[in-house]
């Protein structure tokens, strides 16, 4: 395995302990015993628990952003860009129980936890940024304070479509949330 094949086997273990575990029950001995490598393995590549929960967040956080840029990048029409972007992270892929509960797992423990907080942010900086680049290709005549509000606004409604769909996994709800988000977005 290279270093980063045994990275991504670690972090998935620690996704895994997470989702089963929650963030205090996950420890390194945990993570260890459910990647199946020595703890030796682990501590070399992170220093502790603190920085396997924070790469275990950095990487879920890229990859939803990554998922609705490839989906933004796949539609050529400008509209159609900033749909696929906000329908991006809302696929099976993501949807499913484990990822849901790791998501609100990291959400709860960057509430207390500041430096983790700190990585949500730029999370959300990033997610932002991209959202609303192509917001203002679609709707060019657009104030760059206009596109940030609308997109803050986006970000709290899908924030809560994941949270809804947590708890009650309503296909139909969960669309007329997107068609809202797509509508706040792209408003003329």
């Amino acid at each position: 395995m290279s270093g980063t094949d045994t990275q991504n086997n670690i972090l998935d273990a620690v996704q895994s302990v997470i989702v089963r575990d929650g963030v205090q029950g996950t420890s390194m001995r945990q993570v260890a015993q459910e990647a199946d490598v020595s703890l030796g393995l682990i501590s070399y590549h992170f220093d502790d628990k603190e920085r396997l929960i924070f790469a275990t967040f950095e990487r879920a956080a890229d990859e939803i952003r990554a998922a609705s840029a490839a989906a933004a990048d796949a539609v050529d029409d400008p509209d159609e860009k900033v749909r696929a972007f906000l329908r991006g992270s809302f696929t099976e892929e993501y949807l499913n129980g484990d990822y849901l509960r790791l998501r609100v797992s990291l959400w709860a423990v960057a509430m207390t936890e500041p430096e983790l907080a700190t990585v949500d942010v730029d999370y959300y900086r990033r997610y932002e940024e991209s959202l609303a680049a192509y917001v203002l290709v679609a709707r060019p005549h657009l104030s760059s304070s206009e596109v940030k509000a609308r997109c803050q606004n986006v970000i709290a409604l899908t924030n809560g479509l994941w949270l809804d769909w947590a708890r009650i996994k309503d296909d139909a709800a969960l669309d007329r949330g997107l068609q809202l988000a797509e509508t706040l977005a792209l408003a003329d």
